[in-house]
């Protein structure tokens, strides 16, 4: 051991960047029992959303590329970003997740840290303790409601960005092939109008496939059958709601294309294994559950 003297290592050629509304929404830690339940295709409309695998494995879904990721892996979703996650059922999942408004980065849009040509999952090699101590930190001083959090929080999520810009390896994405583009438009569209009512028969129209050959192919391209993948965005939206906002069951229902609550009842626990009223309270907590407006307004402000 011995001491260290520290040197700026100036780069002129990085742009000036401005952190002043940058903003801390939420922090959350998710642990094995809480990953059992998987989450369906959703996205977050209004924040960047950080998340640190801790532990275990399992797949993540971001837009039409599926990850495996495990401990010490950094997933970015990108405001309005598509993804679902599912854990590896014997390892689960331990992880921090992180929402974050306010960010500005020169030639990319608002609250996006990568570009759509980057890889959206980061591998922190050496740096993973760090990177998780800083979303440790974050995580307490929340729950904990430290004297001036605040200026705490601002200071380690800048910290924590600008380690993710310039400290970690950033990959490149292959472009989609020009054969598979009327698949993803397709996708597209179902992202869309998922609320609607939506056919196979449509949807391989749209693609100028036969049936058979589009339901094959849009399987094999994003993992699961048209009708599914539909299913799934539907509920995805569904927790998303549940969690944000102060819908009743009804309303959420009608809001993600189900006009019978029953049924609605029904799809929601076959996938989530639990009923959307009791998804809620376990996702939100008791006092919160019984403060959805506050909450609400809180992350669409």
């Amino acid at each position: 051991m011995g001491v260290i003297y520290y040197k700026q290592n100036k780069n002129i050629l990085e742009p000036c960047i401005s952190w002043k509304n940058l903003q801390l929404v939420y922090v959350s830690f998710n642990d094995e029992r809480e990953t059992v339940t998987p989450t369906a295709v959703h996205c977050h409309e209004h924040n960047l959303e950080l998340q640190y695998i801790c532990s275990g494995r399992g797949n993540i879904r971001i837009g039409r590329r599926l990850y495996e990721v495990e401990k010490g892996d950094i997933l970015i979703y990108n405001q309005g970003k598509l993804h679902d996650e599912s854990a590896d059922p014997e390892e689960g999942l331990r992880f921090y997740n992180c929402g974050v408004k306010g960010l500005s980065l020169p030639n990319l849009p608002d609250n996006f840290l990568v570009a759509k040509d980057v890889s959206p999952r980061i591998h922190a090699g050496a740096a993973a303790s760090m990177i998780e101590s800083l979303f440790q930190l974050l995580y307490t001083e929340v729950d904990q409601d430290l004297p001036r959090n605040g200026e705490i929080t601002q200071a380690v999520l800048t910290a924590l960005i600008e380690i993710l810009l310039y400290q970690l390896p950033h990959e490149r994405q292959q472009p989609a092939r020009e054969k598979d583009r009327l698949l993803i438009e397709c996708k597209d569209y179902i992202d869309s109008h998922f609320m609607e009512e939506l056919t196979v028969e449509a949807l391989a129209e749209r693609s100028h496939m036969s049936v058979s050959g589009f339901a094959h192919q849009f399987k094999k391209f994003f993992g699961f059958p048209p009708i599914q993948y539909i299913i799934r965005r539907r509920i995805g939206e569904a927790q998303t709601l549940l969690m944000t906002s102060d819908l009743s069951i009804t309303e959420v229902s009608v809001r993600v294309g189900y006009d019978n609550i029953s049924y609605f009842n029904n799809q929601f626990k076959r996938f989530a294994g639990m009923s959307p009223q009791n998804y809620r309270k376990a996702k939100v907590g008791e006092h919160q559950f019984k403060n959805l407006n506050t909450l609400a307004s809180n992350i669409h402000k």
